[in-house]
């Protein structure tokens, strides 16, 4: 088994750079968890942070909602540079079915990257429909060019459960991808496949773009197998960097093995 060193803060286990890190999450099972905890773990330390989408996220009450409707003028770079002094600001085009923030376009986050001073920007950059599990489309997931570090979310609760629409986003592809029927057990083996595959897990990730995979929803009693599976990320390569064990939507101590 490889390095595995016990962290209490994300942003310390992600080893992120001190300026202009733009991260990309995709995956399912914690995605805008990971986004609001890193989020408030960088605010804390005084760091100036943009939150965005690419796709479509719940409007996150804490953080300042800033309206970006088309281009990117003068006023809006004034209004997110001040806004991420005190706290994140979460950016997006408009609100959508009441409650949620339609994304940025690719092109719109490039010229928030080129003209917008920031320390972080945290993009949600795939839907999963609130799934563990899921493979992406042909048109997913819109990942920037720019992004300095990819974050893949899996929830470790997926282990065990059924290969079909309850539980998985887009089964039909995972299936596919496994060559696997559906309704089949999803077995830890099948994690590492699905990032394996070129239409798989890291699929639209830039080229040597820093890699994490996060197991999420890691419970007490399932640490030794998490950690067995984590092991076995690594050693299968695919420029994966790091491995991070735990649950992110509770103060809690995270495993990152590397």
């Amino acid at each position: 088994m490889g390095k595995i060193k016990n962290f209490d803060h994300l942003q310390n286990a992600l080893k992120l750079h001190p300026y202009k890190d733009v991260i990309s999450i995709v995956g399912g099972g914690g995605k805008t968890s990971t986004l609001i905890r890193l989020g408030n773990e960088l605010s804390n330390c005084a760091k100036r942070v943009i939150l965005t989408t690419t796709t479509h996220i719940e409007l996150l009450t804490k953080f300042n909602f800033i309206r970006y409707p088309g281009e990117l003028t003068n006023g809006i770079i004034e209004e997110i540079e001040t806004g991420i002094l005190n706290n994140p600001v979460l950016v997006g085009k408009r609100l959508v079915k009441g409650d949620r923030i339609k994304g940025l376009s690719i092109k719109q986050v490039a010229g928030i990257n080129r003209e917008v001073t920031f320390d972080y920007m945290i993009i949600e950059a795939d839907g999963s429909n609130k799934k563990s599990l899921k493979a992406p489309h042909k048109y997913e997931p819109p990942v920037p060019p720019s992004t300095t570090l990819f974050i893949v979310v899996i929830g470790y609760d997926i282990i065990g459960k059924k290969l079909n629409k309850n539980n998985v986003h887009r089964p039909q592809l995972v299936a596919r991808i496994l060559d696997k029927p559906l309704e089949s057990v999803i077995q830890p083996s099948d994690i590492i496949s699905l990032l394996k595959h070129p239409l798989g897990l890291l699929k639209g990730r830039p080229p040597a773009t820093r890699t994490v995979v996060i197991l999420n929803k890691v419970k007490e009693p399932d640490i030794d197998e998490a950690s067995n599976l984590a092991d076995g990320i690594i050693r299968y390569g695919q420029g994966i960097n790091s491995v991070i064990c735990g649950q992110i939507n509770t103060p809690h101590q995270l495993l990152l093995f590397s």
